[in-house]
């Protein structure tokens, strides 16, 4: 048995044996306080009611010999809190707000009266400053879910309104504090909400959105020094919480109608039309039509004990997409002199022109080959179309015992959707069709030991299944056998066409998830201790090829034409002899830069697991300083390579990195002690994961003959004196449009890990100064910290040391016309 299985069934018996609870948490959230008399001395042995207002479940708690108290472990909602203390009246504060993971501070004075009779209400509000806890965190409630405007409805958008954040690409990623948005960590009521192939969340961010927003009860956002709890993210945390059933019969109802017809034009938006034989770019507007439309319904299934949720979305979208060439004057490009003497023509235009005696076109090839370009260009029919539906149930087993359990169902197809923007420098059947299957299960059970002991377990069961596939060719394409697809044609200054090199991609990934957890708390005297463990299995299976048609590429037009027209000749050009523009090459063999294909099998998988333990306790030393004191153990174990090449011994590298311990210190001190000035600080190291698809890239690209490589060749012969040059080119390259059909011998590309390859770690520190000045106005000065080690990058270790020193000149800014030397 392996050290980390071991490893793993000593979690799972720490788990099952012990007395297991939590305080506030990933899903639930807490109140806490002092409970004191007239004369602001503590009461003890006061008991402490906290109702539910939605569902009428109670939690107790009793004060202790310093009048504290802490009802932890508490669904995010409304609750009315009364306190019943010996020789005073009972008190009683409605409209307790918690939040998810978060404490609300509710400090009672009681009033000296009798047992029963009169009662103190108060009503409150959720507290905007924080004076528990150091991380430094945003909550975003029903109101600024429902009431924000978003584009799209994909809630986690929501997490820019966050300091510290800022969009990564143009694809929906966040970047929290400057870190890659590949290294954070994003959770569905405690579950794993990520995909480990691409480390982004489930389904991408090419699907409109993985989870509806109206399933969405409100989430937090945590941007650095966050709890030892949260872990697996060098970057931030997005903690969403969906929503529940509840006594009284609740629902909601969405249309969102998104016509561009009753919007402006893009003036980049052109397409190339030939007038008078002249390209000339015209003004198009594209359909773009986007339709969302669904609702939610919950309420009791039996009151008190047992309630239900349900939410359905759904997408329909059509926003057709515009084929453009990347300089719109491309076709006007084509050199047709047809001598020296000729107006615009020179010496050296006349030895490249299609109608040079060593090529000399018809016009009728000439205008086919433009033709067919110009096929390319235009409108193309996409859609984007997508279903969800979550049900979920809640049921209180007991007082002490609830068990919550929710299934979240997702199914996206955009054909040609895979290019999402309005105008693409790319053929009309080269965009791609995208589709996503995404299943989640959700198991957990909250148990009650006592008042100051619970018990949270959770289980994930998740898939995520993403394809893509290529589109039928147009007319005219030039296909190959073996699949009637186009090879990838890339022209500069013009576009692309054919086979995507990334297609296909039959499984890219298919992608499955088990995840166990739990978190155990103690809640003693003025320590809330809290620790337990995680648990994730994750299996890839990727069915994909880089490069399988095949991918030519051409510097100019001419010398596409010529290709082009040889293939449409059946061979004749090259028959003949025919010369490229640019070359003393014949045709067929005038593309310009390296023809590249990939060999190898297409379907590969593989697994990773990784195991985390945690240990928190927040420490409340006064009533008005709380220290938070937390350490952290992260591991990840990845396959053992299985295609080591003999002769790269560093193929057979594995990162096993086991010292990823990230302590966690902070402090939260309420300076005036009426909740409405706060100072917190704190410090702490974060891990972040290894991306599942840079493991694969290590494990099958070893230059194997069992692995897949892409091979590049150059069209013309290598290293040959100019008198010898071979105007058949290189033999090994192919004929346009063909594809090879089996590997020629040369170099392989190799992929490997660095010995000794650690996991991104992040130094995160950060000072908060909040003041509260009105009511829901709160002024704050933050500073925040950040120091990477560690992060991912690419090296090529082909590349020989510089040897000779380098010179460069600085053009602009405060150093303009410095020269640098470099060595």
């Amino acid at each position: 048995m392996s050290k980390f299985v071991k490893l793993s069934f000593v979690f799972a018996l720490i788990v099952g044996m012990s007395a297991i609870a939590f305080g506030q948490s990933t899903v639930t959230g807490a109140i806490g306080g002092v409970v004191s008399n007239p004369n602001k001395e503590v009461v003890p042995n006061a008991s402490v009611t906290v109702k539910n207002t939605e569902t009428n479940k109670e939690d107790t708690a009793t004060t202790d010999d310093q009048g504290r108290f802490k009802v932890p472990g508490l669904q995010p909602g409304s609750y009315v809190v009364t306190i019943n203390g010996a020789g005073f009246s009972p008190y009683t504060q409605e409209k307790v707000l918690v939040e998810v993971g978060r404490e609300t501070t509710l400090n009672a004075g009681l009033s000296i009266g009798p047992l029963s009779g009169g009662t103190v209400e108060v009503i409150s509000e959720a507290p905007v400053i924080n004076t528990s806890q150091q991380d430094f965190s945003s909550n975003l409630n029903q109101t600024s879910i429902n009431e924000l405007p978003v584009n799209g409805r994909r809630w986690s958008n929501f997490v820019i309104l966050t300091p510290g954040t800022t969009p990564d690409g143009t694809f929906g990623l966040i970047s929290f504090r400057g870190i890659s948005g590949l290294l954070n960590n994003n959770t569905v009521d405690g579950g794993d909400n990520n995909q480990a192939f691409f480390s982004e969340e489930r389904g991408r961010t090419r699907s409109a959105y993985s989870i509806s927003q109206g399933a969405i009860r409100e989430f937090q956002v945590n941007t650095s020094n966050y709890s030892a709890e949260y872990g697996r993210s060098a970057g931030g945390v997005t903690n969403a919480v969906t929503k529940s059933g509840t006594n009284e019969f609740h629902g909601s109802g969405f249309l969102y109608d998104r016509n561009n017809k009753w919007g402006a034009r893009n003036p980049r938006s052109t397409i190339s039309k030939l007038i008078n034989g002249v390209s000339t770019p015209v003004a198009f507007k594209a359909k773009d039509v986007r339709y969302q439309f669904g609702g939610t319904i919950g309420g009791p299934i039996v009151k008190d004990k047992a309630f239900f949720f349900f939410s359905y979305d759904q997408q329909k979208r059509n926003f057709p997409a515009v084929s453009v060439f990347t300089a719109p004057g491309y076709l006007n490009t084509v050199n047709l002199c047809v001598s020296a003497t000729a107006p615009g023509c020179t010496t050296d235009l006349f030895k490249t022109s299609l109608k040079n005696p060593s090529r000399i076109l018809t016009d009728a090839q000439i205008n086919s080959a433009l033709d067919f370009l110009t096929s390319e260009t235009g409108v193309v029919p996409r859609r984007g179309d997508q279903k969800l539906f979550f049900p979920k149930v809640d049921w209180n087993i007991t007082n002490n015992h609830t068990f919550t359990a929710s299934y979240n169902r997702l199914r996206w197809a955009s054909p040609a959707g895979v290019q999402t923007a309005a105008t693409v420098t790319r053929g009309r059947a080269a965009y791609g069709d995208d589709f996503v299957v995404a299943d989640t299960v959700n198991l957990r059970l909250s148990s009650t030991i006592s008042p100051t002991l619970l018990n949270e377990g959770r289980f994930q069961w998740s898939r995520d299944f993403e394809s893509q596939a290529s589109q039928p060719p147009l007319p005219g394409e030039p296909t190959t056998a073996g699949g009637g697809r186009s090879p990838d044609v890339f022209l500069t200054n013009g576009l692309e066409f054919g086979k995507p090199t990334f297609l296909e991609r039959r499984a890219q990934p298919n992608e499955r998830r088990l995840q166990f957890a739990d978190t155990v708390t103690q809640t003693s005297g003025n320590h809330t201790f809290k620790f337990g463990g995680d648990f994730n299995r994750v299996r890839d299976l990727q069915d994909s090829l880089f490069t399988e048609a095949g991918s030519y590429s051409y510097a100019n037009i001419n010398d596409f034409i010529v290709d082009y027209t040889n293939f449409t000749s059946s061979g004749a050009l090259r028959t003949a002899s025919k010369l490229c523009s640019s070359s003393t090459r014949i045709a067929g063999k005038c593309y310009t830069s390296n023809y590249s294909q990939g060999f190898g099998p297409s379907l590969f998988s593989f697994s990773t697991a990784s195991l985390a333990y945690f240990l928190q306790d927040d420490w409340r030393v006064t009533p008005r300083l709380t220290l938070n004191l937390g350490l952290r153990y992260e591991y990840s174990r990845l396959p053992q390579p299985f295609l080591t090449n003999p002769l790269l011994p560093q193929t057979g590298n594995r990162p096993d990195d086991r010292n990823n311990f990230g302590p966690r210190v902070g402090f939260a001190w309420d300076i005036n002690g009426d909740g409405k000035t706060s100072l917190r600080a704190g410090y702490g190291i974060y891990y972040g994961p290894i991306v599942n698809s840079t493991v694969l890239q290590a494990l099958i690209n070893t230059g194997s003959s069992a692995g897949q490589n892409t091979v590049s060749l150059q069209a013309a012969a290598v290293a040959v004196p100019p008198a010898l040059a071979n105007p058949l080119g290189n033999p090994s390259a192919p004929v346009f449009p063909n594809i090879l059909a089996t590997a020629p011998a040369g170099s392989a590309a190799v992929n490997y890990f660095a010995k000794g390859f650690q996991n991104p770690m992040i130094h995160q520190g950060d000072v908060v100064l909040e003041r509260e000045v009105a009511r829901n106005t709160v002024v704050s000065a933050s500073y925040l910290f950040s120091f990477g080690k560690n992060l991912p990058n690419f090296v090529d270790t082909n590349l020989s040391p510089v040897t000779v020193p380098r010179t460069y000149n600085i053009l602009d800014g405060p150093y303009a016309g410095v020269q640098c030397c470099l060595l």
